[in-house]
């Protein structure tokens, strides 16, 4: 009986002795591919800081850094954004609007691509375009889902036709998703490069904030902040290959034509669910002019501390693309393999590896060690939780078998693991550096714990991208459009359109308001200028018009009526551009005149600078905002001149920072406020036209 006991216990140990030495195999494994992949990333980190010392000492010392402000000075190109939207209700609406009434441009349109089986996503789109008439509903030939390049396609086709209907030639074509904060220059950083003959320009891509503790959608803003900051930079100055993002991309009217002529009358190839990165590839290998651009712009900006408190301070930021990302395990999960499934396992079949060129090679291999490396990590994590397993029942258990250490001091392997630690700290290094400089203290000091969660997420990705090309039995084509729910961070509301309230009231026809709209595009007026201009209505009943849109009272505004102790404390020039004044109330509410601008946007502006919480906004006539502005704010200033500056202010066509000195040096020399914008090298030919109109 004790020698079959005694039996059965050996054939345990030998059996954990073989498992222990099969650990250790899948240890020396585990380490190695980990030392490559660490090592082509010290590759990129060399790379980099390289460059960027070269360019300090030998080009930023010789050649004056682009001037931002430069972006003003050119005349706009027709732009068209493309927005394709598969159950974006709650989203898409919000996205159009906030970027109609935030772009520091005016020569461009928006074409939202909807599915006839998608009513909530199109009912919402529908108030945006009642608002804006730049604003266009695309809806697709197919019921959704279908790919993302498919409802892409279906929007270029809309494009082309509205080109005909319309007499207009769209000189770029930009890529965004329907969750995306567009930044107000990014336009103007197109239109500039359009004319540097660029075909594929990439601004960075910037996650928004969130809590601290809310790892999974907290990695994103390290990963991006690290792959936008330093990788992309090496890559478009190594090879000349910049990715397209799928948000926050221009592509040329070239490059349009090009990949019409390449996929057969498509622009976008279907059977892919990264188009982005292949119409990037394609053009690569077309010769065309990529470029991946970081530009940065000071600004006031609201950052969480380390604590969760919010504070405004001002810092340099880039001009990119912001918008929530998949907050939960699962949203991001599916995203990541959504990824993968296209640029590793689709990207392999399409674009292969017969590459010209060493560097393509390598940059096609960095794309696609995710393969091996996840692999590799998980033998990692179930490595360490083997030893610290070990260790435990080592230190607990008296009857305890010891077994050959797994790292013999002074082996191959131990010497491997100690380069793999410091190249670990390289890695953590450089992800807390990128962070910070997105993301401020805050976010440098979580990018370890984000890091080792976001290996996990990258795990299970992988893992589902696995199952997904598998379970279409090779054919990766035939992967769906997996798509993620999103969020946004603000609010539109659904006000009816002036034109719709003139209609139901009779004081015009459908026809007048049909003819009024067109001669809206080419006047630059809104509608409430053209129905005064016309005479169909005078300016008491614009008021009460407004009024009535808005759901609040008409007022006659007399100088008496404003508060000088709020005057001073408000931006003036945002009062200007956003058509307010302050008034004196008696309520608990701060009060606002307003010459019919959204209300939303007088509230946010209260709330922001002047911290009331309790807003209320009642509508004047147009002609007496100005003259009280104008008084009161700009005493010194012509009424024309003022007029003009108002035009300025309203349609982002100055730097605001210039804005001072070019009023200083009006007044100084006596000139009209036009004329010293023009002499700065402001107001080209297409606003002219705006101001005067």
């Amino acid at each position: 009986m004790g020698d079959d006991r005694e039996n059965r216990l050996m054939t345990s140990v030998d059996l954990f002795a073989l498992y222990w030495f099969f650990i250790k195999y899948l240890l020396t494994f585990a380490a190695f591919i980990i030392f490559l992949s660490s090592i082509d990333d010290l590759f990129i980190d060399i790379y980099f800081w390289s460059l960027k010392l070269w360019r300090y000492f030998f080009i930023y010392s010789r050649h004056k850094p682009f001037d931002i402000n430069d972006l003003y000075k050119y005349e706009e190109k027709p732009l068209a954004i493309m927005v394709p939207a598969w159950q974006e209700a709650g989203v898409v609406a919000e996205m159009a609007a906030l970027a109609a009434s935030t772009f520091e441009y005016f020569n461009y349109h928006i074409f939202v691509g909807t599915y006839p089986n998608d009513p909530d996503t199109q009912a919402e789109v529908d108030i945006v375009v009642k608002r804006y008439t730049n604003v266009h509903k695309v809806v697709t030939l197919d019921p959704g889902p279908t790919s993302k390049s498919d409802c892409l396609n279906n929007i270029a086709m809309q494009i082309f036709k509205f080109e005909e209907t319309n007499d207009v030639k769209f000189e770029a074509f930009i890529l965004h998703d329907a969750e995306d904060v567009i930044h107000p220059l990014e336009l103007k950083i197109f239109n500039y490069l359009l004319r540097k003959k660029k075909d594929l320009i990439q601004v960075p891509v910037i996650p928004f904030e969130r809590e601290w503790y809310m790892l999974t959608s907290g990695h994103y803003e390290d990963e991006f902040a690290e792959v936008h900051g330093k990788d992309m930079v090496v890559r478009e100055h190594l090879l000349g290959f910049v990715p397209s993002a799928g948000v926050g991309t221009a592509l040329s009217r070239r490059a349009i034509e090009y990949l019409i002529e390449k996929n057969k009358g498509e622009v976008f190839a279907l059977g892919t669910l990264t188009e982005d990165y292949k119409l990037g590839f394609d053009l690569f290998k077309a010769k065309m002019n990529l470029i991946f651009v970081r530009l940065f712009k000071e600004q006031s900006t609201t950052v969480k501390t380390l604590w969760g408190h919010e504070k405004v301070k001002k810092r340099k930021i880039p001009i990119g693309v912001r918008e929530f990302f998949p907050a939960t395990l699962q949203t991001a999960t599916r995203q990541k393999s959504r990824w993968i499934v296209g640029i590793v396992f689709q990207g392999w079949k399409q674009i292969g590896w017969r590459q010209k060129g060493i560097a393509t090679k390598y940059f096609l291999f960095r794309d696609r060690k995710a393969i091996v490396t996840n692999f590799a990590n998980l033998l990692a994590y179930f490595l360490v939780a083997n030893v610290i397993l070990m260790m435990l029942y080592a230190n607990f258990s008296k009857t305890c078998w010891w077994f050959p250490e797994l790292i013999e001091e002074g082996s191959m392997l131990w010497y491997l693991l100690i380069i793999n630690f410091f190249l670990l700290l390289n890695r953590i290094a450089h992800r807390a550096y990128f962070s910070y400089q997105n993301h401020g203290v805050r976010g440098a000091l979580l990018a370890f714990p984000r890091m080792i969660w976001g290996n996990i997420i990258n795990m299970i990705a992988m893992w589902r991208a696995a199952k997904q090309v598998l379970g279409v039995k090779g054919n990766v084509k035939k992967v769906a459009w997996d798509k993620t729910t999103h969020d946004f961070p603000t609010k539109v509301t659904s006000a009816k359109h002036l034109g719709e309230i003139i209609v139901e009231k009779g004081i015009v026809s459908k026809e007048t308001l049909d003819r009024l709209l067109k001669k809206q595009r080419e006047s630059y007026k809104p509608i409430g200028a053209m129905l005064l201009d016309e005479g169909l209505i005078d300016e008491c009943g614009l008021t009460r018009l407004l009024s009535d849109m808005y759901h609040t009272e008409p007022i006659k505004l007399r100088e008496e009526m404003v508060d000088n102790r709020l005057l001073r404390k408000l931006d003036k020039y945002k009062m200007v551009e956003y058509d307010i004044l302050p008034l004196k109330s008696t309520s608990d509410a701060v009060e606002f005149a307003s010459g019919g601008k959204p209300v939303e946007v007088t509230t946010k502006l209260a709330k922001e600078q002047l911290g009331a919480k309790n807003v209320k906004v009642k509508i004047a006539p147009q002609s007496a905002i100005d003259r009280l502005q104008n008084k009161l704010l700009f005493p010194k200033l012509g009424h024309q001149d003022f007029l003009h500056l108002k035009k300025v202010l309203q349609y982002k066509m100055l730097p605001t920072e210039m804005i001072p000195t070019i009023l200083e040096t009006t007044l100084e020399q006596r000139k009209a406020f036009v004329d010293v914008c023009r002499s700065y090298g402001f107001l080209p030919g297409d606003q002219l036209k705006r101001i005067a109109a």
